[in-house]
């Protein structure tokens, strides 16, 4: 195999020597691939882009909700007066990136187009790996919810004190040390009501819990939260109807919007679909098409969801209580291609967003040799490229659940 060429981005070519309108059909061609495959982009916000030149970092504002009133005033009295707070948090937008070389020998001894067929190869792969991106926001970051429902590895609790800080809080949990490292923690009352983070450490002497990123405020004594994790996620723990009709009663009671005034939106495995896509209940897309515009890729509806195909399932290793600390092996928002534990999101309008830097989208990049190309002296090679800023986003936790579940193998 010939040796890998050395750039020297100082006097890489700076010409892609094609034409604007072969420009033009490989930026379309790359982008028509790419498409299909983020199956999760059609969903998000993208209202919140960053304007060019500030800065990487986006910040996201939510209110917190007003104490219903259920006691009358008094004639001729004004309402107490009732602070409004908002709750911040933040994102950082990264450039992520791809390139293929071809050789002067490929591009001139190959039976087809090469450059054409490495535009496709990059749209496959830029759309899985944006597409990835946005599973892992949501496996790590969305409501858990364990379809066998277990009450050892699932449960609420309340924060002990206000001193803990914005990364630890002490609880009212009794578990053995490290019992819930690795899993999720999302805030159900207090002003962080709707964030989420992975949770490092857990500590039994004081219940104490490391999460990370940090509350932009600190939590107070009595805010309510929710702790989970995927340990003993077995095969046998599968998709069925009663856990996906649990989600959304959930998100109904979070005020959670539908997408069409009457349905949330699940995204699944076909590994995870086989186990009830016989279920009397599951109704085929092609039955209801006539009824109203199709997602890209949505396949049926059943328990209340209107359910979209993702050919690249999010897969994790089970938590098993050891202790994180200082490298993470498993557990939520680690992805690993031999995992068994299953996240199928299902969430409503504005659950979370994918930004980008306004004014700069995902591009194709083209780089012929040309004449003023010192590092590649004799042409050697092509380069072709895909690149991205890019950042997905949870913005409430509560709009969205993630079921953790294990799958049927197929053979």
């Amino acid at each position: 195999m010939a040796d890998s060429p050395v750039f020297d981005s100082a006097n890489m070519t700076k010409t892609t020597n094609l034409s604007a309108l072969m420009k033009t059909y490989y930026d379309k061609l790359l982008l028509e691939i790419a498409r299909p495959k983020i199956v999760l982009e059609q969903f998000a916000d993208h209202s919140r882009d960053i304007p060019r030149h500030e800065g990487q970092t986006v910040s996201f504002q939510r209110f917190v909700p007003l104490n219903v009133v259920d006691s009358p005033i008094s004639e001729g009295a004004n309402p107490t007066l009732t602070k409004l707070q908002a709750m911040r948090f933040e994102a950082t937008l990264a450039k992520y990136a791809n390139s293929v070389v071809i050789t002067e020998e490929v591009d001139l001894m190959a039976l087809s187009p090469v450059l054409e067929a490495a535009v496709v190869e990059l749209g496959e792969n830029m759309g899985q790996s944006l597409n990835r991106l946005y599973r892992q926001c949501l496996a790590s970051r969305l409501y858990p919810m364990r379809v066998d429902n277990s009450a050892t590895y699932a449960k609420s609790g309340t924060v002990a004190s206000s001193g803990g800080g914005t990364s630890v809080i002490k609880t009212d949990l009794t578990e053995a040390d490290h019992f819930w490292a690795d899993g999720t923690i999302v805030f159900t009352s207090g002003k962080s009501k709707g964030m989420s983070a992975h949770i490092t450490a857990y500590a039994n002497s004081n219940g104490q819990i490391t999460f990370s990123p940090a509350l932009i405020e600190a939590c107070e004594a009595g805010d309510t939260f929710r702790v989970v994790n995927s340990t003993n996620i077995s095969s046998s723990n599968v998709v069925t109807c009663a856990a996906v009709e649990r989600a959304v009663a959930f998100l109904k009671h979070q005020n959670a919007v539908p997408y069409d005034g009457r349905y949330y939106v699940g995204v699944i495995s076909p590994f995870v679909q086989y186990d009830f896509m016989q279920d009397s209940a599951w109704v085929n897309a092609h039955n209801y098409a006539q009824d109203g515009a199709l997602f890209d890729g949505e396949i049926g509806r059943w328990g209340g969801v209107r359910w979209v195909e993702d050919t690249d399932p999010w897969l994790e290793i089970p938590t098993d209580g050891t202790a994180h600390e200082s490298t993470q092996d498993r557990g939520f928002g680690l992805y690993s291609a031999t995992g068994t534990v299953n996240h199928t999101p299902i969430f409503g309008k504005h659950a979370f967003a994918g930004v980008r830097l306004e004014g700069t989208p995902d591009k194709l990049i083209i780089k012929k040799p040309g004449t003023g190309d010192t590092s590649n002296p004799i042409n050697a090679y092509s380069v072709a490229s895909w690149r991205a800023y890019f950042v997905a986003v949870v913005l409430n936790a509560l709009f969205g659940v993630t079921l953790i579940s294990g799958a049927s193998t197929i053979a």
